[in-house]
């Protein structure tokens, strides 16, 4: 509804309640503990405390990468997902050599996951390569940063052709 401020409350208190329900039964609640992470960080980025929504970003992706580790078909998505987040949050705090390596490995997941399930993997990974341009492009890569964005174009227009 556009009330952050008003959501935040809400998103703390599942954080909480989820971490004491991962200390006690860690199988069945950390991956919700990692989702309400990445909503907190929202909720947080959404309100400009930029800090608080990285350390979140950053607590969630530890979490998935853990997770996808052990439950690699369950997870790997969510991590590719939470990295992606983690490098919009460290790029909004203007620090686009930290987001770097936290894109590619979600560009290189999707990459992955689109190869089996392409209907379904393809239009993110479409998104991780034109925020992976916009990276490269800030960090002087220019050539590199192009085809980024030449290949999400491509895939972006095969979905508008179908």
């Amino acid at each position: 509804m556009g009330r952050p401020a008003e959501a935040l409350p809400a998103e703390q208190e599942a954080v909480a309640i989820y971490r004491e329900l991962a200390q006690a039964y860690p199988d069945r609640y950390r991956g919700d503990l990692a989702a309400s992470l990445s909503n907190l960080g929202n909720r947080f980025s959404e309100l400009g405390c930029l800090a608080d929504a990285l350390a979140a970003a950053q607590e969630a992706v530890a979490i998935y990468r853990e997770l996808a580790q052990a439950y690699p078909d369950r997870y790997r998505p969510d991590l590719a997902r939470s990295l992606s987040s983690l490098g919009v949050r460290f790029s909004k705090l203007g620090r686009p050599v930290e987001a770097l390596p936290a894109e590619q490995e979600a560009v290189a997941i999707r990459r992955e996951l689109a190869e089996v399930y392409p209907d379904r993997y393809r239009p993110e990974l479409a998104v991780s390569l034109s925020f992976l341009g916009m990276l490269l492009s800030e960090l002087g890569h220019s050539a590199e940063a192009a085809r980024m964005r030449r290949e999400a174009e491509r895939i972006k227009d095969d979905y508008s052709n179908t």
